[in-house]
């Protein structure tokens, strides 16, 4: 079987073919259209005719809700996005099979099937723009009942915090992302840093990169150790653009996590970053759309 994997953030719109082993072809990226519906039906119809698919699997950011697979809840990262019927308005138009879910669930899918098919629970946490989450159990995907499971970033981390555009204030995203990573590295250091940049500062040892990426592996240690007292999982995959910082980003979080775990039965050992990176939410999404197609 082949499926295409389409994985929509917010920013950026990232698709690929992925046959049933897991192996991606085609990658492409665009930038994510303000006019997104009828982006998404052009870069589907573009596909279907230089690629014979036996599904379409969209991983999306925002809650899909798990039965009729439509966007019931979208933030200003995606205008206009809530209450797509994603599902019904692909397979209309063009009679493929078509399965949508979240986005953080599809890289969490993804992440499992290449990677850790042995491992009977998996929690991801993808950092990049914001804090998206997803869980795996015995190789599916929980949605929950109203498809917010997962739903990290939106979890209070500081009552009375920074507002977060989820109309909420103190949520996970606004103190565990790339975003906040980039803004204490330029307010510490006067000046804005391109992402190159800033990885490379990192790299390099600048204490003023230094001290805001720690700063933010400090609070993401917090939801760590939350996920693993809620979920009990196998593993924690950190997954998104903070991946790119590498094994020293990965030292500084077990490090946090080692006085927080001391009373736990996990160790920091237990948390790795991500082996597919930015592949995982497009290799998801097409897994979950063949695995539903075969079961309907």
């Amino acid at each position: 079987m082949f499926a295409l994997g389409i994985d929509i953030g917010g920013t950026m719109i990232k698709t690929g073919v992925v046959d049933s082993s897991g192996a991606l072809s085609g990658k492409r990226l665009y930038a994510t259209s303000l006019d997104l519906k009828e982006q998404l039906m052009e870069i589907v119809q573009e596909e279907l005719t230089s690629n014979k698919l036996d599904a379409i699997g969209i991983g999306t950011a925002g809650r899909v809700d798990p039965i009729t697979e439509c966007v019931s809840l979208a933030t200003a990262n995606l205008p206009n996005w809530t209450g797509i019927p994603l599902k019904s308005l692909i397979e209309e138009k063009t009679g493929v099979h078509t399965a949508v879910l979240n986005d953080a669930n599809a890289a969490a899918l993804g992440e499992w099937f290449c990677n850790y098919p042995h491992k009977e629970t998996l929690v991801m946490l993808t950092v990049g723009t914001g804090l998206g989450g997803g869980v795996i159990i015995n190789g599916k995907p929980l949605p929950g009942k109203r498809g917010e499971a997962g739903e990290f970033g939106h979890v209070v981390l500081h009552p009375g915090g920074k507002p977060c555009n989820c109309g909420k204030a103190g949520c996970a995203e606004e103190y565990v992302s790339m975003r906040l990573i980039h803004s204490l590295a330029a307010a510490a250091a006067g000046h804005e840093m391109t992402r190159a940049t800033l990885i490379e500062q990192y790299l390099n040892g600048n204490p003023v990169v230094e001290m805001a990426v720690n700063t933010v592996a400090a609070d993401l240690a917090i939801m760590i150790d939350s996920v693993f007292l809620s979920f009990d999982p196998d593993i924690v995959v950190v997954g998104g653009g903070v991946c790119e910082l590498g094994s020293r980003f990965l030292e500084s979080l077990r490090e946090e996590l080692a006085s927080l775990s001391g009373s736990s039965l996990y160790t920091p050992d237990d948390v790795v970053l991500s082996l597919s990176g930015n592949n995982a939410g497009i290799i998801g999404a097409a897994v979950y759309a063949m695995a539903r197609g075969k079961n309907r």
